[in-house]
């Protein structure tokens, strides 16, 4: 599956479909994020008070589809400490730059117009 790539663009008060897409290095503000059952690919963004639709089956016996949710979690998790600290004054850790990516290898991303 060929993904859509976007790269360093910034989204505020829009609703994004993250299913079968690529974002690399982009700000989400405001945003409601939908999550499907399709692959996608998140490395390098930011999320400033933004809501997840997460639609996904988690199949009995499927230990995978388990442990992308627990990823996703844990990414919205390290987001919010982050957003807390800076809330706080405080110097916030890293921001955990790795890439997300759901259990599916995505194809090579292709250009978004």
């Amino acid at each position: 599956m060929l993904l859509t790539k976007h790269e360093g663009i910034t989204f505020q008060n829009q609703t994004i479909y993250i299913s079968g897409q690529a974002f690399i290095r982009c700000t989400f503000t405001a945003c409601t994020l939908v999550l499907r059952e399709t692959v996608y690919y998140l490395e390098g963004c930011t999320f400033d008070r933004c809501n997840w639709h997460v639609d996904r089956v988690l199949m009995w016996g499927s230990p995978e589809s388990v442990q992308e949710v627990k990823a996703l979690v844990q990414l919205i998790e390290t987001v919010q400490q982050q957003q807390a600290a800076a809330n706080r004054n405080t110097a916030p850790g890293p921001l955990d730059q790795s890439p997300f990516i759901s259990s599916t290898t995505p194809q090579p991303a292709t250009q978004s117009p």
